[in-house]
């Protein structure tokens, strides 16, 4: 069977030079506080001023909210169509969130549909699946006191115009978990930003402080020597598999990219009508993910108010005006697509078992 995701060969290549660091790590015992080479690394790679490694992407969404003063009682406007993180990381820290209905097209923040009035203490675009968000239109919604912070997690490698995503905002944000673009020795993440301030506080806020409350957010050193060599080789691995999208473009469904945008291809999905039958009948031969059959909105755990943590009623539950989000969640399907992928023998099977017993269940 063909895997989602293969990453015992992904890091066969890798395992020599990765296990000198290790050595290097044991016999110096250097295990915290030497995370400088990565984060320059890394933000030269983006062209962001500054980059500050931490040990999650959940930790690096909570930490540039927080530095950038989000606090109970303010509102964060986002999407629902997006890992739980993106959400939990706003009622940590006390805040409610507003959720806006996603592009049909692309799976991202549709700006048309976001209305920021003077309370909107943060607007928080997902650039979902390496996709890019429509960030100019975006950023044209903000007001004067709301600062724009990108979730980038599905994102390494994408770019507007050139600009990696992650520098229009105040701060991007990534999450370096193991089967992401650049995945790490375990967890990991940083906050990316331009702003000299901000880096400074969020520096001093990833650590505990003597006469202040801070948080355990650091990076551990060996996550941070195995992303430098990560990311030394993302390039080849990022033309790999914008090569093996050029091929699903050309037999499964357009992957739709707005113009100008370098999308990085963390997932490439496509939409099926009768999407668990079709998972089903590849069972055996290929293996298919679904990113995400439950929005944030359909989760339990978000069903309270931040400000009294009492949960919702079934009716207040169920009152979501996002018919895109519920729309994609329930077509949706990821298929595979990582280096030394066989992309002939993927689409051969998914056009095998497309239709099923003769039922016509044609991509929308």
């Amino acid at each position: 069977m063909i895997p989602y995701y293969d990453m015992n060969e992904i890091h066969k290549p890798l395992k020599d030079e990765f296990m000198s660091e290790v050595k290097d790590l044991l016999d110096t015992a250097n295990f915290v506080f030497g995370t400088d080479k990565f984060e320059e690394e890394f933000a030269e790679y983006t062209g962001a001023k500054y980059c500050v490694g931490v040990n999650s992407g959940t930790s690096a969404l909570t930490l540039a909210q927080f530095a950038c003063d989000v606090r109970p009682g303010n509102k964060v406007k986002t999407v629902s169509h997006t890992f739980t993180a993106t959400v939990t990381s706003i009622k940590h820290l006390g805040a409610t969130h507003e959720f806006v209905d996603i592009d049909e097209k692309t799976y991202c923040m549709n700006p048309d549909l976001l209305d920021v009035d003077y309370n909107v203490k943060v607007i928080l675009p997902v650039h979902m699946y390496g996709n890019a968000c429509d960030m100019p239109s975006i950023l044209n919604k903000k007001s004067a006191n709301t600062t724009v912070i990108e979730d980038c997690s599905q994102a390494h490698g994408t770019r507007i115009n050139g600009q990696h995503v992650g520098t229009f905002g105040k701060a991007g944000t990534f999450s370096f978990y193991p089967g992401k673009g650049i995945g790490a020795f375990g967890d990991a993440g940083c906050i990316i930003t331009d702003d000299e301030g901000l880096a400074k506080e969020l520096k001093e806020q990833r650590s505990w402080k003597e006469n202040d409350v801070g948080f355990n957010f650091r990076m551990a050193n060996i996550n941070a020597r195995f992303l430098s060599l990560k990311l030394k080789y993302y390039p080849e691995v990022l033309k790999a598999k914008r090569e093996i999208a050029k091929y699903y473009n050309e037999h499964l469904d357009y992957c739709y990219v707005n113009p100008g945008v370098e999308h990085s291809y963390h997932i490439y999905p496509i939409l099926h009508r009768d999407r668990n039958n079709l998972i089903r009948r590849c069972g055996d031969e290929l293996q298919l993910k679904k990113h995400y059959d439950k929005p944030v909105h359909h989760n339990p755990a978000f069903h309270f108010t931040s400000k009294t943590c009492t949960y919702c009623s079934a009716e207040e539950f169920t009152d979501f005006n996002l018919p895109i989000t519920d729309k994609i969640s329930n077509l949706q399907v990821s298929v595979p697509i990582y280096p030394g992928l066989n992309k002939e023998e993927v689409v051969d099977i998914l056009q095998k078992h497309w239709s099923g017993n003769g039922v016509s269940n044609s991509i929308l």
